[in-house]
């Protein structure tokens, strides 16, 4: 096969993935498509239903009858049906519209998978006969390509791993976050309207369960630390604990100083970990942002790869 052929067989597949897409998209319109036939469909035996017992010698059909009635309503009833019924056709030919555009789609899609399927068989074969010449320019060209690939994929595995990574962390200071809102919460109520038992244990147990949540994000942070350091990426915000003697002076001396300040150190916690949680959304923005960069690259040189084939 001659380049300039290989080549129209490259701009033809190039479409592929937008086909592809586009039959997504037309399977989904065809279900909606057909859920709004059935409904119009119903929506038309209602109206012909509605007809058939004005027809009928009912009480109702008497009583419009002696009012003079009967002729109005029933023109008004014929008239729905046709409403109905055009709506109802329409609906039939969106489908079948859609059908059709459908299978036109697939059938191209069918004829340049089969094109594809042949530039992929001859690119193998190009790159087997320009890896068999070692010893020429394009060889090498080739080669340090391949090698530029291995590393970026490696790469971006990485950054895939720091980025769930960062995800596990993002959520768990989340959680952290909505727990002390609710305990800053009750502490506010304790403060203001000194609630009591009720107060206090509904305060601490958004306070357990932040300390739990805050434990668990230290290990995500720890693990976050290690794949950023993979990707050349070191900095990870730090966490401190809640004061475990906060409970005691609270609980056994409440009075309006202690709950003070056991909602300032509340609120301190909820901005230390706000921060955490921006910090956090920043570094996968910055790993995305890399991470786009690098799939960028890896486009590039599967282009350059096929021109080094191409040309020969």
């Amino acid at each position: 096969m001659d380049s300039k052929k290989l080549l129209e067989i490259r701009n033809n597949i190039a479409a592929l993935p937008v086909l592809r897409e586009k039959s997504g998209k037309l399977h989904k319109r065809i279900r909606e498509a057909e859920r709004e036939v059935e409904a119009l469909l119903e929506k038309y035996r209602k109206e012909c239903l509605d007809v058939e017992q004005l027809k009928t010698n009912s009480f109702s059909s008497f009583l419009l009858k002696m009012i003079g009635k009967y002729e109005g309503r029933l023109e008004k009833e014929e008239h729905e049906i046709l409403a109905a019924k055009v709506e109802y056709d329409k609906a039939c030919q969106l489908v079948e519209d859609l059908r059709k555009e459908l299978r036109e789609t697939e059938n191209k899609i069918i004829e340049l998978k089969e094109q594809e399927r042949v530039y992929e068989a001859e690119i193998k074969k190009r790159e087997e006969m320009l890896l068999s010449k070692m010893d020429t320019e394009a060889s090498e060209q080739y080669m340090k390509l391949e090698e530029e690939r291995d590393f970026i994929q490696k790469q971006l595995t990485e950054m895939d791993e720091a980025i769930r990574a960062a995800n596990r962390a993002k959520s768990t200071a989340g959680n952290v976050m909505k727990h002390l809102n609710s305990a800053e919460g009750w502490a506010t109520y304790d403060v203001w309207a000194k609630g009591g038992i009720i107060s206090h244990m509904a305060k601490y147990n958004h306070i357990d369960q932040a300390e739990a949540d805050f434990n668990r994000l230290s290990s995500q942070l720890k693990e976050l630390r290690k794949e950023l350091s993979d990707i050349n990426m070191n900095y990870v915000p730090g966490l401190t604990n809640i004061d475990s003697t906060t409970r005691a002076v609270d609980f056994w001396f409440d009075n309006i100083f202690t709950d003070l300040s056991v909602r300032n150190m509340i609120r301190e916690n909820i901005d230390q970990v706000r921060e955490v949680h921006g910090s956090i959304a920043r570094i996968i923005s910055n790993i995305e942002s890399k991470r786009n960069e690098l799939r960028q690259r890896l486009n590039e040189i599967e282009y350059l790869k096929n021109e080094l084939i191409l040309s020969l």
